[in-house]
């Protein structure tokens, strides 16, 4: 039996974590919205990155939310998946900001896939705030010119644009 990386990230969220998007859905919800724009901006990518940025996508929170480390995310999908994955996660901290510090930005433009998930994951997730009419949508708005300063790279420049459009509905 081959090792299926979606069913494992899926099974940290869902099961071990019993973690919640949005307090309806199963974790696995969202972790399937962000690989939604993933599809959509894929082409951004040549087929090496593709392969590293679909594996970060579905593991993008395994650090930061699930109880899984570097070197277990290493060990399953490799180095540079792990390096991705590292590099989209927040520091530790009480508040938003604590957790979007200097060394957090550093970490994420260090890896430019690291940018390139982080931008699937914040576009999933202002899209659906906005379906919904949840809070975070405002909140997306006011971070994204700070995200936009920190974070911008003109190969992703249309994932950056169309981001500054739904926020800005």
């Amino acid at each position: 039996m081959t090792f299926n990386w979606i069913k494992y990230c899926k099974h940290q969220h869902d099961v071990v974590c019993n973690q919640k998007y949005d307090t309806i859905h199963s974790y696995s919800f969202h972790l399937a919205l962000v690989d939604v724009q993933y599809e959509k901006w894929k082409h951004l990518l040549d087929a090496k990155e593709q392969v590293l940025a679909e594996k970060a996508v579905w593991g993008h929170d395994l650090i930061e939310d699930a109880r899984v480390t570097y070197k277990d995310v290493e060990n399953r999908a490799g180095t540079r998946v792990a390096d991705i994955i590292f590099g989209v996660t927040d520091s530790q901290g009480k508040t938003r900001a604590e957790r979007k510090d200097d060394v957090f930005w550093k970490r994420l433009t260090a890896e430019e896939l690291s940018v390139f998930v982080k931008l699937c994951d914040v576009i999933a997730n202002s899209t659906y705030s906005m379906m919904t009419g949840s809070s975070m949508y405002k909140k997306y708005g006011q971070e994204f010119p700070n995200f936009k300063m920190k974070a911008y790279t003109p190969r992703f420049k249309p994932m950056f644009d169309h981001l500054e459009k739904l926020l800005s509905l």
